[in-house]
């Protein structure tokens, strides 16, 4: 039986590999069979040497803020240059924003976190969508949260609504072009430890006891990610993936 989650040569640019969960999901997609692009603003030649060095196939990065639509054109751009052709866009950029109360977050920080999660997301999609519409064919997955639509006391707002505004974009995106054969999708994922996240041993068991199956990796995401840009999804779009873990809060 064959894998219809094969990705062999198909090209996927996913921004904010260099680490955490950007990278897991790089490395899932190569092991999968695609060539990867990477757009940071941080240096992912870690990311790259994995993927290299494991023998899993092709990737390049380059430096760029996806907050910058120029940026955004150029990764786009050296997909095309490098492939000839752009099938998946994972727009996993993010940046969190400082914990705090509404009233206490100042007017930068929140500006930052909008251009960065949620422009951010819009300037890539528009860039990767003139190849994909003309090619007729294409995948975007657009890493949300489960903070989209559960507020915490003491984490930023700017952080829950740019994530709920990923979720805008991609059913607004996907009702657009899902009938010229391009798929958006989203993830929302609960808890990664994709970081040292500062926790004493008694704040980690806490957290993660409130997880049935565990907390989540970052290849989790990625494994999610591989299933929507596969074949075995092309009946998918517009959705919002939820990874929980079993966390019913």
């Amino acid at each position: 039986m064959s894998d219809s989650t094969r990705l062999d040569g198909q090209v996927a640019i996913v921004t904010g590999a260099a680490q955490g969960i950007g990278q897991g999901i790089a490395l899932v997609l190569a092991e999968a069979g695609a060539k990867i692009v990477i757009g940071d603003i941080q240096d992912a030649s870690g990311t790259i040497d994995q993927i290299q060095g494991e023998g899993k196939g092709e990737a390049v990065c380059m430096l760029m803020d996806t907050s910058r639509a120029a940026d955004a054109r150029r990764l786009i751009n050296l997909a095309i240059d490098l492939h000839k052709k752009v099938d998946i866009l994972v727009n996993n950029a993010a940046i969190d924003a400082p914990d705090g109360n509404a009233w206490d977050l100042p007017d930068d920080e929140w500006q930052r976190t909008i251009d960065v999660n949620l422009t951010g997301v819009f300037n890539c999609s528009k860039a990767a969508l003139e190849p994909m519409l003309a090619q007729g064919s294409g995948c975007i997955v657009n890493i949300s949260s489960r903070s989209a639509e559960a507020g915490a006391k003491g984490l930023s707002p700017a952080y829950n609504a740019s994530k709920a505004g990923v979720l805008g974009l991609t059913r607004g995106f996907s009702a657009q072009v899902s009938d010229h054969g391009v798929r958006v999708n989203a993830i929302m994922p609960s808890l990664v430890e994709s970081r040292d996240f500062g926790w004493t041993p008694e704040e980690a068991a806490e957290r993660r006891a409130q997880y049935p199956l565990g907390t989540g990796t970052p290849k989790d995401i990625g494994e999610a990610v591989r299933y929507l840009v596969s074949p075995a999804a092309r009946w998918v779009s517009g959705t919002a993936l939820q990874l929980t873990g079993g966390y019913q809060g």
